[in-house]
């Protein structure tokens, strides 16, 4: 047995102490601010600590992140270390006497200075609703009739008894929860909150794998979509407080492709409204929207045509073959390799085809939106901003405009709102940096213009 003298004791029941009050200071909410060539962008950090595990989550609003799980978080005496492999990207810092964590962002072992200070990033969102609401709302649970998954989502109605008009707001690409959390907005939350407050029922609801839904975003295509939506309908048509006659859809980018399929499978839909959503092909839409990020970006008009030719050679690989997501990864690696060597290195090819590959962009770009639409004969409302640059308003809604003409619909209007973006923001450029930096989630205008065609459909 060793003793310890009474100055040792003394000294180790300092180190525990400080070691605690280290381990207390660093668990909490972190903001700091990088400066990447001269653009401000604001960084969050949530570290947690349970018996000896930290673990941390990092936010950057302005690029759409929100609560990423760090693979790494390791705290030892005054330093921390925090790893996101999925993003290659790490932050390393030291707490100093002040209570700041003084230290580097790292991306493919670049240090970016960030220091960081106690508090969260906050961003002005004037027209996010705030409860209590003057209407009722409910959580609800349905099993999805394509393999017996369990979704969550949230039903509103104007009154908690009586019988309403229903439409159900089916999500844009990405995991998308029931409000549509992006780049700090809920633009979902706030459509639903002006619907129920002018007597429409509305049910969103978090897709697969995200918020409190279940299964496996990863395997989500426009078609397993499309069950999910009919498997919700199929329960909430049961409901009292619903009015089976007047069930309308509302679909927003890539749900603008997966309502037309579902209203072309279901007499039970009577009305459509398509926001921002494609009219011409998959793979067509993706170029035009990469040529018009990479036109605001400022590149020369010979980059993005070699961008284009290599970009739809993939596209056109993806559309013929007959895959499994692995193979069809394989096949692409092999074309690239083939044809391109070490002219198109292989961290920028991977990253390219893990993207176009996964099942929901894959599914996209194989989608042809007028298989559906000519076979709509419901009303139907489609809008889109002109300064959208994810789907260029003139090309898709005159693509919409045509298929329903095929169809002989004879029940449809086709907006062009000027000024608005993809998430129907009053926009200067449309690009992807303005979608935080505005303080507007839904233009009033848009609202106002869809809810007045709605109730003018149920009434």
């Amino acid at each position: 047995m060793i003793l310890l003298r009474k100055k040792e004791i003394v000294l180790v029941l300092f180190l525990i102490f400080s070691i605690h009050l280290f381990s207390q200071d660093i668990v909490g909410d972190w903001k700091g601010t990088v400066d990447i060539r001269g653009s401000k962008l604001d960084i969050a950090f949530h570290i947690e600590k349970v018996d000896t595990i930290y673990t941390a989550t990092l936010d950057i609003p302005a690029q759409g992140l929100n609560g990423a799980k760090a693979s790494n978080t390791k705290v030892d005496n005054t330093s921390v270390i925090i790893t996101f492999s999925d993003l290659k990207l790490a932050y390393e810092g030291v707490l100093n006497d002040d209570g700041e964590i003084i230290g580097n962002m790292k991306q493919g072992g670049f240090p970016i200075p960030l220091n960081l200070k106690k508090g969260t990033v906050i961003l002005n969102r004037p027209q996010e609703p705030k409860p209590p609401f003057n209407y009722y709302s409910e959580e609800i649970t349905f099993v999805s009739n394509a393999d017996n998954v369990s979704l969550k989502g949230t039903l509103t109605l104007p009154e908690k008894n009586g019988q309403f008009p229903l439409v159900i707001i089916v999500s844009g690409s990405g995991p998308q929860n029931r409000d549509g959390d992006m780049f700090g907005h809920k633009p979902y939350l706030v459509l639903a909150d002006h619907l129920t407050k002018n007597g429409i029922a509305v049910f969103r609801f978090d897709e697969r794998g995200v918020g409190e839904s279940g299964g496996d975003f990863g395997k989500v295509t426009i078609e397993l979509s499309s069950l999910d939506v009919k498997s919700a309908i199929d329960f909430l048509k049961e409901r009292k407080e619903i009015n089976n006659a007047k069930i309308g859809l509302i679909g927003h980018s890539i749900g603008g492709i997966v309502t037309p399929k579902v209203a072309s499978e279901n007499k039970k839909i009577s009305f459509l409204v398509l926001l921002a959503a494609p009219g011409v092909p998959g793979d067509q839409l993706m170029l035009s929207q990469k040529a018009a990020f990479e036109k605001d970006m400022g590149l020369n008009e010979l980059q993005i045509q070699q961008g284009q030719k290599i970009v739809k050679e993939a596209y056109d690989i993806i559309k013929e073959a007959k895959l499994d997501n692995q193979s069809l990864k394989d096949s692409i690696h092999s074309f690239y390799k083939n044809k391109y060597g070490n002219l198109f290195p292989e961290n920028q090819r991977k990253a390219l085809v893990n993207q176009i590959t996964s099942y929901e962009v894959a599914s996209f770009i194989r989608s042809r939106p007028s298989e559906y639409l000519e076979k709509i004969k419901i009303p139907v409302l489609a809008l889109n901003g002109d300064k959208d640059l994810q789907v260029l308003s003139k090309e898709n809604l005159t693509a919409i405009k045509t298929a329903l003409d095929k169809a002989g619909n004879k029940n449809v209007e086709i907006k062009e709102l000027k000024s608005l973006n993809h998430l129907f923001q009053e926009a200067t450029r449309g690009s992807l940096g303005e979608y935080s930096e505005i303080e507007q989630t839904f233009s009033p205008i848009a609202l106002d213009v869809l809810t007045a065609w709605i109730k003018e459909q149920v009434k």
